[in-house]
């Protein structure tokens, strides 16, 4: 299930296309109408395609993913909407994956998709399956932060603070998640893109070394990471 999100300034293009994409089986992350809060939130988080309108305030649509492409980042890919044809050359100079004018049609959003993702591997994991309020829902793997095991549970906590119990051991969940998690203790994992930083926690241990902890983004806590952990994080990290 491929993940996206929409830079558009018009309210009513913005519905149109999450209706479409809703119906494509997309999972609409957010939707910005201001370009430089999109930019803000995508250097911090990961998506597999951005919708940007060309003709947004402030900053254009080209001069956005022109800065999406200098950053330090992995991008998204692009997919441009406009209601103009003549702004398709610098777009793919770009290298946008496609130019959909609008109003956008379902089979013209279906071909742009495809491109990105022409032979879908149905055995890929692309999200958790969880019981909520008596009913399965699916939580895609982008929107997780991290996972934590509690007795005989292993718990998901996802960006907007929720959890979910989910079966099996964290050990089961690390092997099938494989690069998107990092350990970083015995009863953790947090997902690589759901790190934020390591800071120093208050105390020590008995051998007088300090604790560290794990920051998580769009959350306030901080996880203790074990010794062992801490020098293959920092590896992590610098590698980012």
């Amino acid at each position: 299930m491929l993940s996206a999100v929409i830079i558009e300034d018009e309210v009513l293009a913005a519905e149109r296309l999450r209706i479409l994409l809703q119906d494509c089986q997309v999972t609409l992350l957010h939707h910005f109408e201001h370009p430089q809060t999109a930019l803000e939130w995508l250097s911090q988080h990961q998506v597999d395609v951005a919708f940007v309108d060309i003709g947004l305030p402030e900053i254009d649509g080209l001069q956005l993913v022109e800065r999406l492409n200098r950053s330090s980042g992995v991008p998204p890919k692009v997919i441009f909407t406009t209601a103009y044809e003549e702004h398709a050359l610098k777009a793919f100079d770009l290298a946008a994956v496609d130019y959909l004018l609008k109003p956008i049609k379902m089979t013209r959003l279906q071909a742009a998709l495809e491109r990105i993702e022409p032979h879908k591997n149905t055995d890929e994991f692309t999200a958790f399956k969880v019981m909520s309020r008596e009913r399965m829902v699916e939580i895609p793997w982008q929107k997780s932060r991290y996972l934590v095991a509690e007795e005989k549970s292993v718990i998901l906590v996802t960006a907007d603070g929720k959890t979910y119990d989910l079966p099996k051991t964290l050990i089961y969940w690390e092997e099938l998640l494989g690069e998107r998690v990092i350990r970083i203790h015995r009863n953790a994992l947090v997902m690589r893109h759901g790190l934020d930083s390591l800071v120093r926690l208050p105390g020590k241990h008995v051998d007088d070394t300090a604790n560290w902890g794990a920051k998580i983004l769009d959350l306030e806590e901080v996880l203790p990471v074990s010794r062992r952990q801490l020098a293959n994080l920092r590896k992590q990290m610098r590698a980012r």
